[in-house]
């Protein structure tokens, strides 16, 4: 799960690892006030004036992260107006997709688990999939994506808009069962041959669109969708139509050894650098745009990050945060608003797009409840001139 300061257990003893894109990829570090330069993954870099920042500030947050004032925090960067500014790595213990690693040193070329940021990954996919066809497919039933499945008539009330916004009032206890325990529902999807299926089987037990409810199934449930569309599985989609346009070729897309046909984790198996997912933020701040090059439709890229739920139910921390199209919505009371992709062990996609930023932070603060990237944004917003 991808709550805020509380991100889901991911802990299987057999892993599949559905495919993985490798290249060797050298980029350079920005440090200080270095002129701009281009990297050669494509990032184009800048100092941390130019972006209003005071170096002073960050130079001793990077410091404080050294020196453990927030713990196992592994990578941190910042992009302004498309120009990488800021971006340190720290060592610590880390896990691939619940697998102890143990101490490892993090750079750019280290690949990370970001757990339920994968939604908003495939949320992404699903709208460039969808292309112009997105406004009725959102009104469309999901038995109609499913042809092959006989769903009880409950179900022709939920539409992907539902699913989308975690809003399809069926059967799920993901938020009242720890992810220790084997009955949680997510964990349970694990075990099973057909992830998809077993979602769409679940009793409905509140009427579509009238309350929230954090399901991880349903994202497969999308995942399922863009393979029905575009005929391969979501990794391979991905990789077509947004990671290869963005020139990310290094990553990995984990799924259950039980499931079959063999299909990544939507949910949470997907496994990338930092600064690849910073592209991705990037594209969220500047419209669905890398370098000019329209990769994720806009009007999907608005709805998307549009508060469509208010409040997260309990998971929203006294109102500041509501859902969009598996993007965390909020506030802060600092006074700025961002749109957030969130997952376990404190990763985190903070767009902040008033202020023309985006904030990328992994750490290995996994099943803790407790991580540190509220905090370090707030040190780092408060660092701006």
């Amino acid at each position: 799960m991808s709550k805020p300061g509380r991100m889901a257990q991911r802990s299987l003893p057999i892993l599949f690892l559905f495919l993985t894109f490798a290249s060797a990829t050298a980029c350079s570090v920005r440090r200080g006030s270095d002129p701009i330069t281009t990297s050669g993954d494509g990032w184009d870099t800048a100092s941390l004036r130019s972006a209003g920042f005071g170096e002073g500030a960050l130079s001793q947050l990077t410091q404080e992260i050294k020196a453990g004032k927030f713990p196992n925090t592994h990578a941190v960067l910042i992009e302004h107006d498309g120009y990488l500014v800021y971006e340190q790595y720290f060592d610590g213990t880390d896990e691939r997709w619940g697998q102890p690693l143990g101490h490892r040193h993090f750079d750019c070329d280290s690949l990370h688990d970001l757990r339920s940021v994968s939604k908003s990954v495939t949320s992404l996919v699903l709208g460039i999939v969808l292309g112009g066809k997105y406004a009725s497919a959102l009104e469309t039933p999901l038995p109609f994506f499913f042809p092959n499945l006989t769903m009880a008539p409950e179900f022709r009330a939920i539409r992907l808009h539902h699913a989308l916004t975690m809003t399809a009032g069926i059967e799920w206890n993901e938020m009242t069962v720890p992810y220790s325990n084997e009955t949680n529902d997510e964990i349970r999807l694990y075990g099973v041959t057909d992830p998809v299926a077993s979602v769409l089987m679940r009793p409905v037990l509140e009427a579509p669109g009238s309350k929230w409810y954090y399901n991880g199934g349903l994202t497969q449930v999308l995942a399922g969708i863009v393979q029905g569309m575009a005929g391969n599985s979501l990794d391979r989609v991905a990789a077509d139509v947004l990671f290869t346009p963005l020139g990310i070729t290094k990553f990995e897309w984990l799924g259950s050894t039980l499931w079959d046909p063999p299909i990544p984790a939507a949910m949470s198996g997907l496994r990338m650098r930092a600064r690849d997912l910073a592209k991705i933020g990037s594209v969220c701040l500047h419209g669905g745009k890398w370098k000019g090059q329209q990769i994720v439709p806009k009007e999907w890229l608005e709805r998307s990050m549009q508060r469509h739920v208010k409040r997260a139910g309990a998971w929203s921390n006294g109102g500041l945060w509501g859902y969009g199209y598996q993007f965390w919505v909020g506030g802060f009371p600092q006074g700025y608003e961002v749109v957030a992709a969130r997952g376990n062990g404190d990763q985190n996609v903070f767009i902040l797009q008033r202020e023309h930023l985006v904030v990328t932070i992994f750490a290995g603060a996994y099943n803790r409840y407790n991580g540190y990237s509220e905090r370090i944004l707030h040190r780092i917003m408060a660092a701006r001139n």
